[in-house]
């Protein structure tokens, strides 16, 4: 069947708008998300309402599987009923991600997530990677490698980040530090818990064995999780295939869900003194606009 020219021209304005609306749409969530890192309170406003809640990007590093989607959850987060984030913000420069991350998603901060999306559940936030693999109660207890029992900081009267630090220094091992609990049962406790864990990285930053931090999350029903508040499919730059991979993760997104989440491409710091950046780009993008 032949097209008239006014058809083409509006199937070509039709593809534009498209192109156009994607762009809006990928540079506001780059906006945002550089916004949010720079933003450094110590809590947001409110009563004992934790920074994490207006602030920072929540980062979850994955790889494509042809085994579940890259929003589902890996068998070792199923079983364990928690899921692994980093979070980054300017003042706890994160130079690089854990087990070489070169790709994932992001959330929105809980206060900024669009309306009806689902309401994700923080459990705890340790300053250091956790080795929350090996750790009970969702990866912020017992770690079952050490001969010490773990149990969370303020249960040990650890609630300063000198305490952490000064517990840290006993032991020099990762796997035996506390995890700061920032669960919702424990208002107003936990926003202080949770600016606490940044103050460590501020203070311990020279001396910690890994430059990423671990935040804890309750895994999600999978069945809703098309509601997830997915901010951005990410990539670091530079990383072979790190690109490659995000497409693949929005693609598979848009496929299953029909919906159109940006590739954002993030500048981790080089130094401890540098800060990250967030851009979008049209020609990273694998899909258009439904």
């Amino acid at each position: 069947m032949f097209r008239t020219l006014p058809q083409i021209l509006l199937g070509a304005t039709l593809s534009t708008i498209a192109v156009t609306a994607n762009a809006s749409i990928g540079a506001k969530v780059a906006q945002k998300m550089q916004a949010n890192y720079d933003a450094t309170p110590p809590q947001c406003e409110g009563e004992a309402v934790p920074a994490h809640a207006c602030s920072g990007v929540l980062l979850r590093s994955t790889r494509p599987s042809p085994a579940y989607h890259t929003w589902h959850h890996s068998p070792n987060s199923k079983a364990k009923g928690a899921v692994s984030f980093s979070y980054l913000r300017a003042d706890i420069p994160v130079t690089r991600l854990a087990e070489d991350g070169r790709s994932g998603f992001t959330l929105h901060p809980m206060l900024q997530r669009p309306k009806g999306t689902l309401r994700y559940e923080m459990l705890c936030a340790m300053p250091s990677d956790g080795d929350t693999w090996e750790r009970g109660s969702r990866g912020c207890g017992d770690n079952r490698q050490t001969a010490d029992v773990e149990t969370v900081c303020h249960e040990q009267g650890i609630l300063t980040a000198e305490d952490w630090i000064a517990q840290f220094r006993t032991t020099g091992d990762y796997k035996q530090q506390c995890a700061f609990d920032i669960q919702r049962a424990r208002v107003p406790e936990r926003a202080e818990a949770f600016h606490q864990s940044l103050r460590v990285k501020q203070l311990f930053a020279a001396e910690m064995p890994f430059p990423w931090n671990e935040v804890m999350i309750g895994a999600w029903d999978e069945a809703r999780s098309g509601s997830l508040p997915i901010q951005s499919f990410f990539y670091i730059d530079g990383p072979y295939g790190a690109l490659e991979q995000a497409q693949a993760d929005q693609r598979d997104w848009h496929q299953t869900h029909g919906s159109f989440i940006p590739v954002i491409r993030i500048q981790l710091p080089k130094s401890l003194q540098d800060g990250a950046r967030f851009s979008y780009h049209d020609g990273d993008q694998a899909v258009a606009l439904p």
